[in-house]
């Protein structure tokens, strides 16, 4: 049965369901940053990394002398629940919130707090009535400003490697028409008018080359998230921390993340600037343009099928319209290049984000979170459909191919370059313009 509870601070008492696992902090931050958009619920990815945090700093810690092994162990343990992906209904507040994420940091505190002391009563041979505190002990020797970038990073890192992955099958996916179509030429364009041939399998060879660049840079980028500051507290100052904290807390963190982490080239530096995540927004959305590229590409050359280019045939995933029988939309491209105008959009909030910081510590990381962790997870899965739902089924139509080759500049170049005259063939029209110049009589060039 749902019963109440009340909890006091320095504004005064709430009274909370004691179904809920998180307290008062938690509960008037929700009320405050009631924006109706996404929870952080909805990023299990940084639960898990703040977790992670959680349960490192609380083995530090015991390690250390400054709390008590049982109830250390009870904070890993329900630490441990979380980053498993249980719990995530007691993380209610809205991702985007003022404090820089204090409120995060205080609902992660607090579940924790509230679940450990919960298996500390039920389990045997324990002091009994065992409060575990949300400050005292599950934030001890840390601080909202070390522990936030750090579990920032890790889940940027994390869901970049995904994101990395799913930017590799794309490149696979062209590698293989590239393979499928390498001897098939087809017209050339440039400024949408005809140029010469060009191999299909050498366009696919060039979209490949392109995602897996976007590739290997969002890689690098995301790489740079290794080192956090871990162990920094309060201002970079590591005040409440006892000495020797930060070593064995970041040691323990990498063994739980499988991350090879180090500390922050500079702790001040580490919470007060978030550049190196303004460099994985740039990737983010360097990605999301290339992909928009080949996306765009593709939707021109399957135009028609009777008034268009018709070249490419794309597979049909629904009916296009709902009045005109059997039209079908290029409907996974469309979605790609959505996708990388949201893209673009979220990496312009890093960049102001990033800007805006001053002094000792940014507070704008609730936002940053917000678009990174959005925008990854958008472009791995987008990246994935375009692949399965759009290049792996794709083919070109070697018929309008040949027609559309056939007639064009190819003959007359060849014959040109042959005979030594490719300036005038490519300086000069081939056939009289119809608009007459009175210096240039019709038909001469």
């Amino acid at each position: 049965m749902d019963q109440n509870r009340v909890e006091h601070d320095l504004l005064g008492e709430i009274r909370l369901s004691s179904n809920d696992l998180f307290g008062i902090h938690t509960a008037r931050a929700s009320e405050n940053f009631r924006l109706g958009g996404e929870s952080l619920r909805q990023f299990p990815a940084l639960l898990t990394a703040l977790a992670q945090v959680k349960s490192a700093a609380a083995w530090a810690n015991v390690k250390l002398g400054v709390l008590p092994e049982e109830i250390g162990n009870a904070i890993m343990a329900a630490a441990a629940e979380v980053a498993a992906g249980d719990l995530h209904e007691h993380f209610p507040l809205d991702v985007v919130q003022g404090g820089g994420g204090t409120s995060t940091n205080m609902n992660m505190n607090e579940v924790l707090a509230t679940r450990a002391t919960e298996l500390l009563a039920t389990a045997p041979a324990t002091t009994p009535d065992v409060r575990v505190d949300p400050h005292d002990h599950v934030n001890r020797s840390q601080s909202t400003n070390d522990v936030m970038p750090t579990a920032l990073n890790i889940a940027v890192l994390t869901t970049a490697q995904a994101t990395v992955r799913s930017l590799r099958v794309v490149a696979e996916s062209l590698r293989r028409q590239a393979a499928r179509y390498r001897s098939l030429d087809r017209l050339g364009r440039t400024c949408l008018q005809d140029a010469v041939p060009v191999s299909a399998g050498l366009v696919h060879d060039g979209q490949a080359s392109a995602v897996l660049s976007a590739a290997r840079l969002l890689e690098s980028a995301a790489g740079e998230l290794r080192g956090v500051p871990l162990g920094a507290t309060a201002i970079g100052t590591g005040l409440g921390a006892p000495p020797g904290y930060a070593a064995p807390a970041l040691e323990r963190l990498a063994e739980e993340t499988g991350l090879a982490l180090e500390p922050a080239a500079n702790l001040s530096d580490g919470i007060a600037s978030l550049e190196a995540l303004a460099s994985v927004a740039d990737a983010m959305a360097r990605g999301g343009r290339v992909l928009a590229r080949v996306a765009s590409d593709l939707r021109l050359l399957s135009s028609g099928p009777v008034g268009g280019m018709a070249e490419v045939r794309l597979p049909p995933m629904q009916a296009g319209s709902s009045i005109m029988p059997g039209k079908v939309n290029p409907v996974i491209p469309e979605l790609v290049m959505q996708v990388s105008f949201q893209l673009e959009g979220g990496a312009h909030t890093v960049h102001l984000a990033c800007a805006a910081g001053e002094l000792e510590v940014t507070p704008w990381g609730p936002v940053v979170t917000a678009e990174l962790l959005r925008g990854l997870r958008r472009l791995e899965r987008v990246a994935l459909l375009f692949a399965t739902r759009c290049l792996d089924g794709m083919a070109w139509n070697e018929d309008a191919v040949r027609d559309n080759l056939r007639g064009s500049l190819r003959e007359a170049v060849e014959s040109a370059v042959e005979h030594g005259h490719a300036y005038a063939v490519t300086h000069f029209p081939l056939e009289p313009s119809p608009v007459t110049d009175p210096n240039h009589p019709a038909g001469t060039p």
